[in-house]
């Protein structure tokens, strides 16, 4: 799937119900102050932290869905649901009580109902993801937080490959994935959560 074709799928499943719905006022906080003018390595911090909050739930949803029945995937997601963990105490360390914590995500009827809905799903949001932590690299200031953001970048598109390989049997994407600036990135998510 090519970076076009992505930003096209995430655009479709957006407009088409893949919505998701998170509890509290910390995404609405978040999504203001990535579009707003100063944005700050905290900001986008937080908007990370929101985002592997989203992914943590996604994986936990789709492991308990008892849609994927080989072992090695089994496996690949229960690793992927701890190197989100992993992203997100990263970012704890640096937010501290600021770190958001304690959403609540829905999703719309079906998103779990197949192996293919729950890997598409799971394009979109990493394509989302990837784009986000590229974009952050060059926006954030601190040089340890971009070291950071280019490392969760990194895995975050592991995932992408596997999920791309089982949704379209294609685990290979683009030379260059897309960079979002934190306003795009928020509007990437805002697509799936409400």
């Amino acid at each position: 799937m090519t970076s076009s074709n992505r930003a096209e799928f995430i655009s479709r499943s957006a407009k088409g119900g893949l919505a998701l719905v998170a509890g509290g006022s910390v995404l609405a906080e978040v999504s203001s102050l990535a579009v707003a003018s100063g944005v700050t390595d905290a900001d986008i911090a937080k908007l990370a932290a929101t985002a592997e909050l989203l992914a943590i739930n996604f994986y936990t949803h789709a492991i308990n869905s008892g849609k994927f029945h080989d072992k090695d995937e089994r496996r690949y997601l229960h690793e992927a649901r701890s190197a989100e963990v992993a992203h997100y105490d990263a970012l704890r360390g640096v937010l501290g009580a600021a770190t958001p914590k304690g959403l609540h995500f829905t999703y719309p009827s079906g998103a779990f109902a197949s192996r293919i809905a729950i890997a598409k799903l799971g394009v979109a949001l990493e394509t989302a993801f990837v784009g986000a932590y590229l974009g952050a690299v060059t926006a954030l200031h601190s040089n340890k937080l971009k070291g950071v953001a280019a490392t969760i970048a990194s895995a975050e598109s592991q995932h992408l490959s596997v999920f791309s390989d089982i949704a379209i049997n294609n685990p290979i994407g683009p030379a260059f994935p897309k960079s979002f600036t934190a306003a795009q990135a928020t509007a990437a998510l805002s697509g799936f959560i409400a």
